[in-house]
């Protein structure tokens, strides 16, 4: 791979056709050249007409992970089964990848790339941002077993959604064999999946990065969100809209919004269609735009206590 690549990862379904093309268009629109983006993907029902669109926008190469790789990677109802697959990528991805960016389907990007995957990472495995929601391993919702990893309480939690990955060193160090160990163990009791088993499992082994390359769109800039220095909010990087709140579906409340409305409307051009919300996902829609900042006390209480 030629030195100026920048490696990407991602995973989807057909339903997020849409949203990853505006991640494509909006990385196009930052990325200083001579940079050249090539993107792996591990893809479940996408038509080939998607497949041709995502083509246009990048170097695509399409990852096929096997019948019994697949059956490896957990899901609940909550989420999909690419949702994981991070644990999947480093059994999958070619021998000769080294550093590898992955990057949630849902997210927006804002600012040049590069200097993310040059990030020292020392003799760590991964680079994450800490979580807006779960602040510690020991924080509800965080790590379930901690005390076996020996894991202080109060060590900080990342969010998967960005992963700066060290392929080579992550198998070396089996982070998936424990990773999917962990799952096992944990049971029902597991509450983010992928994320929390590598938590529990490379909770030593992570660098942290600058909230701006994860920033929460749903806390963000919002008054119930955690502080975050004034040049994060006024130049982020990469705005992850994870949870309920789905821009591509319906609008949504804060400061990235219209910048992510910007996107989409190009993607529309390119998909038309592709967005078909639920009635559930206008709630939803209204709900952050008109409620949340009233109702976000009793929401964190419920989510606190896993009733969300």
């Amino acid at each position: 791979m030629q030195r100026d690549s920048l490696i990407l990862a991602t995973a989807i379904n057909a339903r997020y056709t849409l949203p990853l093309i505006v991640v494509l268009l909006s990385l196009r629109a930052h990325l200083r050249p001579p940079t050249r983006p090539v993107l792996y993907l591990v893809q479940s029902g996408l038509p080939e007409a998607h497949l041709e669109i995502l083509r246009s926008l990048i170097d695509l190469r399409l990852l096929h992970p096997t019948p019994e790789q697949l059956a490896l990677v957990p899901s609940d109802a909550r989420f999909p089964r690419e949702a994981a697959m991070p644990l999947l990528l480093p059994l999958i991805l070619p021998e000769h990848l080294d550093r590898v960016l992955f990057i949630d389907a849902d997210t927006l990007i804002l600012d040049d790339l590069t200097s993310l995957t040059e990030v020292e990472l020392g003799d760590s495995t991964l680079a994450a941002v800490p979580d807006a929601a779960i602040p510690s391993c020991g924080a509800p919702r965080g790590v379930k077993t901690g005390s076996r990893y020996h894991i202080p309480p109060g060590r900080p939690y990342f969010n998967a959604g960005i992963l700066l990955m060290e392929i080579q060193r992550w198998r070396t160090r089996d982070l998936t064999p424990l990773a999917l160990d962990y799952l096992r163990e944990t049971g029902e009791e597991v509450d983010f999946l992928h994320q929390e088993a590598l938590n529990a499992v490379a909770w030593n082994q992570w660098v942290p990065l600058e909230p701006r390359w994860n920033l929460v769109a749903s806390l963000a800039g919002r008054s119930y969100g955690p502080p975050l220095p004034a040049s994060d909010l006024e130049h982020p990087a990469i705005v992850h809209f994870s949870g309920r709140f789905k821009p591509w579906l319906h609008p949504v409340g804060g400061p990235f919004a219209s910048r992510y409305a910007h996107f989409l409307e190009q993607a529309l051009r390119l998909l038309p269609g592709g967005a078909q919300p639920s009635l559930r996902d206008r709630f939803y829609g209204l709900y952050d735009r008109r409620i949340r900042r009233h109702a976000y006390w009793l929401e964190h209480a419920l989510w606190k206590r896993r009733i969300l």
